[in-house]
């Protein structure tokens, strides 16, 4: 069995982070609620992004419960990567409807190679410990650290989104304008 207090730290500090993380995205989905709500594939990247704050939080709590089997602490962790990636990918389904002009507007949040190493590096990290390799268990901390810095991007740009001079974000006449509305650019 994995000894809980050598990675008890670790557990609470992803814990931690990711909560505050999450309250970090709920605030800045809040200050751009009209805007985010007006669009399908923001609504879909906040969705990610929550996502990707969740799942270090959900890791933490199977590493914080005490007595469990290595075998079962890797099914736990298999189960939860498997659940976000299907969360994921379920989410990147939402995006493939979008016109071209709205997929311009959520291009920065559209980081599919990441979100799959992400939820691999935790899938295989499980996968590691149910076969007996404790080492799996450092796996851990690139996924996490890879979900962090994601989710954490992804945050900045819902609470600064690019300005409308930014390259990709012009709008053409007629065009679906970010909040919505139709018109000149």
């Amino acid at each position: 069995m994995t000894t809980p207090a050598e990675w008890q730290g670790f557990a609470e500090v992803a814990g931690s982070a990711s909560g505050a993380l999450t309250g970090l995205l709920f605030v800045a989905v809040s200050l751009n609620a009209s805007r985010i709500a007006a669009h399908q594939g923001l609504r879909a990247s906040a969705a990610q992004t929550l996502v990707l704050f969740l799942e270090p939080l959900a890791v933490a709590m199977i590493l914080l419960a005490p007595g469990q089997a290595d075998w079962a602490l890797g099914g736990e962790l298999i189960a939860a990567g498997l659940i976000a990636s299907g969360s994921l990918l379920a989410i990147a389904r939402m995006k493939h409807g979008l016109a071209a002009d709205d997929l311009l507007l959520i291009r920065i949040f559209d980081r599919r190679g990441t979100n799959v190493v992400v939820m691999l590096l935790f899938v295989a990290s499980g996968i590691a410990l149910a076969s007996g390799a404790n080492a799996g268990l450092y796996l851990l901390l690139p996924a996490t650290l890879v979900a962090f810095v994601s989710g954490v991007l992804n945050a900045w740009y819902f609470l600064l989104p690019p300005s409308e001079g930014a390259p990709g974000t012009q709008q053409r006449p007629g065009r679906l304008r970010p909040s919505g509305q139709t018109g000149p650019g």
